[in-house]
């Protein structure tokens, strides 16, 4: 294996992490009908940053940063409802 496969596989492997992660803050917020720990600033930079990153993905064919944007995006518009519904 090369740096450059060996740099995806960890680059994969971490955001399958963060989507984890994100999935599990999303869960979070809805069971404990609270998001009063998030700013909107995060939720709107998290929001920004993926959709670059479908972007980024649809402008080189990169079918794994497409299909964790594609993801996280439904994750974010969910925690996004889930502040404006719970986070006052």
């Amino acid at each position: 294996m090369d740096y450059l496969e060996i740099s995806r596989i960890i680059t994969i492997t971490a955001s399958i992490l963060i989507t984890i992660g994100l999935y599990d803050q999303v869960i979070k917020i809805w069971k404990t009908r609270s998001a009063k720990d998030f700013t909107i600033t995060l939720l709107i930079a998290l929001f920004v940053n993926e959709i670059a990153w479908l972007n980024y993905g649809f402008a080189l064919h990169e079918w794994p940063i497409i299909l964790i944007g594609a993801a996280n995006v439904p994750a974010i518009i969910i925690a996004l409802v889930g502040y404006f519904k719970y986070g006052k």
